[in-house]
């Protein structure tokens, strides 16, 4: 299954690479979801492949150093404890994908995703609101993810952000190796 999901990046990124349209990167991570159906480690997401040809920088370091805390304090890969993309514990297979560029704003293009990951289940999905929304950029000629909402929009307010937790589990970890897990040395 993980060669399966490394060799499907594999093919998407080498399409990302030369994105020249702003849902580009976003269609790669969403067909990397749709193909492992949500039922992998979040991190499959973030596999050093994607992070060097769909993510900015900022977003991939920003990343890697919560990866890296997570790893040096031994959580054991638990991060956020969820599921960044699909944000679901036992999703159904993903239905109904519909992607969404909105207008440029400044350097920014907002894309919208719109998902079905539950009517197997017997729920009705919210599919009025979009269950992601991309931040996406340029960088070095290429459109990349600079940064995602899975819930709580706000406007795009950074602190509600995918990217904003991962800054903020950073913090906690060094936090946690300055002064200990109850502030203890």
């Amino acid at each position: 299954m993980i060669f399966r999901v490394l060799l499907l990046a594999t093919s998407l990124v080498a399409g990302a690479a030369q994105a020249g349209e702003p849902q580009d990167p976003v269609m790669a991570l969403m067909k990397v979801a749709d193909g492992i159906e949500g039922n992998s480690a979040a991190s499959d997401y973030f596999d050093e492949i994607l992070l060097t040809s769909i993510y900015s920088r900022s977003f991939a370091q920003i990343y890697r150093m919560a990866a890296l805390g997570d790893e040096l304090l031994d959580m054991q890969g638990f991060m956020t404890g969820q599921d960044e993309v699909v944000v679901s514990q036992d999703p159904c297979e993903m239905k109904d994908l519909r992607i969404v560029t909105g207008k440029p704003t400044g350097d920014l293009v907002r894309v919208d995703v719109y998902f079905d990951v539950s009517s197997c289940w017997g729920q009705k999905p919210g599919m009025k609101e979009p269950a992601l929304r991309f931040h996406v950029i340029q960088e070095d000629g290429r459109y990349v993810i600079d940064n995602f909402w899975n819930a709580d929009y706000r406007d795009g307010r950074l602190e509600t952000s995918v990217k904003a937790r991962y800054a903020d589990l950073v913090r906690s970890d060094i936090d946690h190796m300055l002064k200990g897990f109850k502030g203890e040395d």
